[in-house]
C-alpha cells in the first residue's frame, strides 16, 4: 500500500480494494479469499509458506549449480579456442577497432 491510498475491505463480498486518496480510483482489487470448512486457516498458511520456502531453496541451489556448470563450459570453450590458436601458429594481433579511425 502506498502513502496515497486506502485499503478497504467490503463487508458484503469480502473483497479487498486499494483506492487512491486523491482521485478515488481503484488501484488494485483482490478476490474473496477461499476458506475451506473445517480447516484451520493458520495451519494452511504455514503449510503454504513452508512449501514456498522449500521451492525457493531448491530454485536458488539449482541456480548456483547452473552458474557453475555454465562457467565450466565457457572455460572449456576458451581453453579449446586458445589451444586451436596456439596449434595454428597465428601470432598476429587482432585488429583494434579504435585504430580504424
Amino acid at each position: 500500500m502506498s502513502e496515497g491510498s486506502y485499503l478497504i475491505d467490503c463487508p458484503c463480498c469480502k473483497v479487498r480494494i486499494e483506492v487512491d486518496r486523491k482521485t478515488g480510483k481503484v488501484l488494485r482489487h483482490w478476490e474473496k479469499p477461499v476458506v475451506k470448512e473445517g480447516v484451520d486457516p493458520m495451519q494452511e498458511a504455514i503449510k503454504k509458506m513452508k512449501a514456498e520456502k522449500s521451492r525457493l531453496d531448491d530454485y536458488f541451489n539449482n541456480a548456483g549449480r547452473s552458474l557453475e556448470d555454465k562457467k565450466k563450459e565457457l572455460n572449456d570453450k576458451f581453453e579449446k579456442e586458445k589451444k586451436r590458436i596456439e596449434d595454428s601458429g597465428d601470432t598476429s594481433r587482432p585488429i583494434n577497432p579504435m585504430d580504424l579511425d
